[in-house]
């Protein structure tokens, strides 16, 4: 078995693994667990209570972030931390263009980015992350469904043609060629009531919908295939089936099986795996676009936005790299926004 490693390793990845495996069995990520979901249901379900009040989705982002902003844990015998920070950054809605089988289109990239670090001694091991897609329900004669109208920007979070930012957006005008080897670089968020969300990548929706224009509440259930491939075909990584983390998750019905998920690195795109294979592209679109909103946060005085980009950078990865490019050579526009960001750092000490 051919097994592909990144150079200068200090640590053997196996050595992380294992920790990563003693921290999710331990009572304090249970707990960590319970409370991010629960702090996340109680914003969602805050918003719904509202009754006629129906607030922009961009709200309801907003209030998403906000209510994880420095949720920590720590187990001190097992020298270990769970922390996350969130950030949500105003202003116009991030669009970008791409072809659309022969035509230029603009749609929005997303609503929400989840980023995930495990550390080891100071220095990143794995980093995934998905591009995430709110959509609100509707409720027809007691049938709650979602609207797929958009399938140009299901087409966009499936497939990942080129793209470039525009005037006014948040995203650098530049191409941007973005592998999906895991297929879950791009997600949707289904929200219902009474305060909730299904997760499913975008590829697995574009797949399951064909030409239907809705979704279904019905129809999740047709989408519930959870099984996962640990670090999907292209990592080389064995692990056995009973270790629970690095997999490649694709749906799940709730915010707590999300949650439960995505703390064990079993949702989204490897942007950097210490082991095993990642996407560089992904990864460096990523720190090009912190560098674009620490940017805009210096016009702006923001302290919570550099609260976060410092959050984000604290640890190095575990290689030797170029340095990220300055948003100083990057054309984009201070008055996009729009999106919100909430980043898990699982620091496993030693």
């Amino acid at each position: 078995m051919y097994v592909h490693f990144k150079e200068d390793i200090k640590i053997n990845p196996a050595r992380v693994i294992n920790k990563y495996v003693e921290a999710i069995r331990s009572n304090v990520f249970v707990s960590y667990e319970k409370d991010f979901a629960q702090k996340v249901i109680s914003a969602l379900s805050q918003e719904y209570n509202e009754g006629s009040h129906e607030p922009p989705l961009v709200q309801v982002v907003e209030d998403v972030v906000n209510s994880v902003d420095s949720l920590i844990a720590r187990n001190n015998r097992m020298h270990f931390e769970l922390s996350t920070k969130s950030v949500f950054v105003h202003g116009n809605k991030s669009q970008v263009e791409f072809d659309f089988y022969g035509q230029r289109k603009q749609r929005e990239l997303c609503d929400l980015i989840f980023i995930i670090s495990v550390v080891l001694n100071s220095r990143k091991y794995f980093e995934k992350a998905t591009l995430n897609q709110f959509k609100r329900d509707k409720i027809r004669h007691k049938i709650t469904s979602w609207s797929l109208d958009n399938r140009e920007q299901i087409y966009l979070l499936s497939s990942f043609p080129s793209f470039w930012g525009l005037k006014g957006s948040l995203i650098p005008i530049k191409r941007y060629n973005l592998p999906n080897y895991s297929g879950c670089l791009g997600s949707y968020g289904f929200l219902y009531k009474p305060g909730d969300f299904a997760f499913v990548s975008a590829p697995r929706l574009s797949s399951f919908i064909g030409d239907k224009k809705t979704l279904r509440m019905t129809d999740l259930y047709n989408l519930a295939d959870n099984r996962m491939s640990h670090i999907f075909g292209y990592n080389t990584i064995v692990l056995s089936p009973l270790w629970p983390i690095l997999g490649n998750c694709h749906f799940c019905q709730d915010i707590s099986s999300f949650l439960e998920e995505y703390l064990k690195m079993n949702i989204g795109e490897p942007v950097f795996m210490i082991a095993g294979w990642d996407n560089p592209q992904a990864k460096n679109f990523l720190h090009e676009l912190m560098n674009v909103i620490e940017n805009k946060a210096k016009k702006t005085g923001d302290q919570r936005i550099f609260n976060f980009i410092n959050a984000f950078r604290k640890f190095p990865y575990e290689i030797k790299e170029k340095r990220n490019p300055s948003a100083e050579n990057l054309d984009f526009a201070f008055d996009g926004g729009g999106i919100g960001v909430i980043h898990t750092t699982v620091d496993l000490g030693e």
